[in-house]
């Protein structure tokens, strides 16, 4: 029962991966997948937890974070895809340079340039952001959160009795890190077409979701959608 459960949804996987690569699903079947896949996987997981705790006692459930993280990391490549592959459909769109001033110019933007955009507009809440560098700056956020959340379990590890120190450090860390995500957001959305009242709120709200666990989860994902969106598709004509 348990085996075949997983086997129909790594078929339900496959076919949300083919979903969106396909061109027949467009954007709906890419934003589905995008949404779908760490769920999907967290849910492998957890029946991975049943057959294995059925013949162990012993056994700890880990297997349905493992399975949500990998689907998770599945979904940001189709994400960081979606946003590329449609960046460069629009390659002419203008996108926030690096000035200081927040002045915009047009250049096709690479890994780096997405990488420095990130931190050199860390404040800059103008301009705009197309999908291509909200998709290298996202994807610089995730590698850098990764790295360093991988090194402060190291850390702590190794030095247990000041963990509360490195947990003050890390939640600044972060901190500093979230504000230059913030601001990309802003200019993402603003690219979007969307008005600056309701840009600053959805951002505010999904600034403060983490601390409403499961709503906060669900909002973090319709935000993303959004920020998914092609550059003016809420700009009225």
């Amino acid at each position: 029962m348990v085996f075949g459960s997983v086997l129909v949804l790594i078929v339900a996987v496959i076919f949300m991966l083919w979903m969106a690569h396909s061109s027949h699903f467009g954007l709906t079947g890419k934003i589905i997948a995008i949404i779908a896949l760490p769920f999907v996987g967290a849910i492998i997981g957890f029946l991975g937890d049943l057959a294995v705790a059925s013949q162990s006692v012993e056994w700890f459930p880990v297997l349905w974070m493992y399975g949500g993280f990998i689907g998770m990391i599945a979904s940001l490549v189709v994400m960081i895809i979606t946003a590329t592959k449609a960046s460069h459909e629009n390659g002419d769109e203008p996108v926030v340079v690096f000035n200081s001033d927040g002045t915009e110019g047009k250049l096709k933007v690479t890994f780096i340039q997405g990488w420095k955009s990130f931190f050199r507009n860390a404040f800059n809440f103008n301009g705009r952001a197309n999908l291509q560098m909200f998709g290298w700056g996202l994807l610089s956020y995730v590698i850098i959160n990764f790295i360093w959340c991988l090194v402060m379990g190291v850390i702590s590890g190794c030095l247990p009795n000041v963990s509360w120190l490195l947990m003050i450090i890390s939640g600044l860390v972060l901190l500093g890190l979230t504000l230059p995500l913030l601001a990309l957001n802003v200019r993402r959305l603003r690219d979007t077409g969307m008005k600056n009242g309701l840009n600053y709120t959805l951002n505010i709200i999904g600034f403060i979701s983490p601390m409403f666990l499961i709503i906060g989860t669900i909002y973090k994902i319709v935000l993303l959608v959004l920020l998914c969106m092609p550059t003016g598709k809420f700009q009225k004509e």
